[in-house]
């Protein structure tokens, strides 16, 4: 059965965890899935609610409470004993906190959407006792708060067989409450976890420094939960995606999930600055972030780890890098655990030589999948990479016609000047001007960040050049960078401050430095480049591309 999300995430109830490894290894059709802690937001009677799991299945939806450790009833009032020894007390039973969420569910959330699709469908209620044999014994009592038919026990979890079998029972039961009896058809059921989903899983953006991660927060798409999917039923997983695909999105989710089981974990990238926009966000301790020359001396120290996360794969893809790693992972490439992500356009851009045999390796060790959707860049943009450099980005998340890019051209560098500050002034002057800190300017190897950013500071614009400092919280100023040490990162507004007129450089430069920018895009240029660029460009100048 497919979990949403496919790890626990801080969750200290080992009788949930129990539960969804059973609900791991069960499946009545292959588009069955499990909500794991499902807020409810409008409830009944209560502020708010939560669902220890919703099982959306062929055969009917199935709310399940969850109870472990020791359970009591005195005088009417319930009692929860976890293994720590805290006692919590509740006049509600589980059943009755069971079915005040489930009907709150069916009326706030289900019916309103889904009354036709349901008609005729089992749905209700179940309790789950894992840790506790039967509350009653047969015959005292006919306790008909918690019914045999919709109440498991311990007897009833001794693996994913039984907890099955129990799931089974109570489905026949809510069966039993309908005249015509109908299943849910796999498109249904995908409807109705989509629906039910942003209620229980917030994702914080990387691009904290965008926006504040504290009011902003970014949600997974279809894609990538489906690749998160694939990814945990796969101890060596290769996932494959261009610029703008949320690799290091992804990359990040797994990291998080693979600390959340307890595993320690290496994530590792060549790029200094990436690796230092990294650890400006909140890893749990137990994960490492590194680039791959700190690798060897932090293995030495304490020794490797669980699972191994690598990002920008293809910059990592050739022998020393691979021995270097395989001695930082228990069980080495063969054996260990690992999820590498590359781009596959690596042979337009290349920032650091692959070795094929290397990654043949690679390729026959893990399972394969992709990354196809991109979810960074607009249509325009996306569209831009796509003619200027040949190389495939994606298809755009939203409409083809969203955002804008703009050639200009320059060759002095008085007007390579002039054209940098008129883009600065149309981007951060005016009612709704954009933030600084929206803004890079991109600039080619020959260039100097720190003069460039001297220079825009003199007409104004607060600006300074790349460094691990300046990734590490939220900076008020336009930042200068040359293309290749922003690679992995991303701002709203790129600037591309100069390209020379050789073809084959122009795209590898406008696949790595198109791809950062996730709205508007001003690549300024001597002529015989934009000349070229012009060229390449006929086939979109008529959906917004101005040059």
């Amino acid at each position: 059965m497919r979990l949403l999300p496919p790890e626990l995430i801080n969750c200290k109830s080992d009788a949930e965890r129990k539960v969804f490894g059973f609900l791991k290894q069960i499946s009545f059709s292959s588009a069955d899935t499990a909500l794991h802690s499902l807020n409810i937001g409008r409830h009944e009677y209560k502020r708010w609610s939560e669902a220890d799991f919703v099982v959306v299945t062929r055969r009917g939806i199935l709310l399940l409470e969850v109870k472990g450790g020791r359970v009591a009833c005195k005088n009417g009032y319930w009692e929860f004993t976890n293994r720590f020894g805290e006692t919590n007390t509740k006049q509600e039973s589980p059943a009755a906190q069971a079915s005040s969420a489930f009907f709150s569910l069916e009326k706030k959330y289900l019916n309103p959407s889904f009354a036709r699709e349901l008609g005729g469908v089992p749905m209700g209620f179940a309790v789950v006792f894992p840790d506790i044999p039967r509350l009653i014994s047969p015959g005292a009592s006919p306790l008909p708060e918690h019914p045999d038919q919709i109440t498991a026990y311990d007897v009833d979890c001794r693996g994913h067989n039984t907890f099955r079998d129990f799931l089974e029972r109570a489905l026949d039961h809510w069966a039993s409450t309908k005249k015509n009896v109908r299943e849910l058809s796999p498109s249904v059921i995908t409807k109705i976890v989509t629906a039910l989903r942003p209620n229980f899983e917030r994702v914080p953006p990387l691009n904290s420094q965008l926006r504040h991660a504290e009011r902003d927060f970014c949600q997974f798409t279809e894609e990538q939960y489906e690749r998160m999917d694939e990814i945990s039923d796969n101890d060596r997983i290769i996932v494959a995606g261009g610029a703008g695909t949320g690799k290091t999105f992804v990359a990040a989710a797994c990291a998080r999930y693979e600390a959340s089981a307890g595993r320690s974990v290496l994530f590792v990238t060549r790029s200094p600055f990436l690796a230092s926009f990294l650890r400006s966000h909140d890893f749990p301790e137990n994960v490492t972030v590194a680039t791959l020359d700190d690798v060897a001396k932090l293995e030495a120290q304490r020794g490797p780890w669980d699972t191994l996360v690598v990002d920008e794969g293809q910059d990592l893809c050739d022998v020393n890098s691979i021995e270097t790693l395989e001695n930082a992972l228990k069980g080495g490439w063969q054996k260990g655990r690992w999820r590498w992500f590359g781009d596959p356009n690596h042979q337009v851009s290349p920032s650091h030589p692959v070795d094929e045999d290397c990654h043949e390796y690679l390729l026959s060790l893990g399972f394969r999948c992709k990354l196809k959707q991109n979810v960074r860049n607009a249509g325009q943009v996306v569209q831009a990479i796509s003619t200027f450099s040949g190389a495939d980005a994606g298809h755009p998340r939203g409409e083809p016609s969203m955002g804008r890019v703009v050639i200009e051209r320059a060759d002095s560098p008085q007007e390579l000047e002039t054209a940098i500050v008129r883009t600065l002034r149309g981007w951060l002057s005016g009612e709704g001007a954009a933030a600084r800190s929206d803004v890079v300017v991109l600039v080619d190897e020959q260039s100097s960040p720190e003069e460039v950013a001297q220079l825009i500071a003199g007409k104004g614009f607060r600006a300074e050049p790349l460094t691990e400092r300046a990734l590490a919280g939220d900076r008020d100023c336009v930042l200068v960078a040359r293309i290749e040490d922003f690679k992995g990162l991303e701002r709203p507004l790129v600037c591309i401050a100069g390209l020379d007129g050789n073809a084959a450089s122009i795209s590898s430069r406008a696949y790595k430095a198109i791809s950062r920018a996730n709205h508007e895009l001003v690549l300024i240029a001597p002529t015989q480049a934009a000349e070229a660029l012009a060229e390449k460009a006929a086939a979109i100048a008529a959906r917004g591309v101005v040059t």
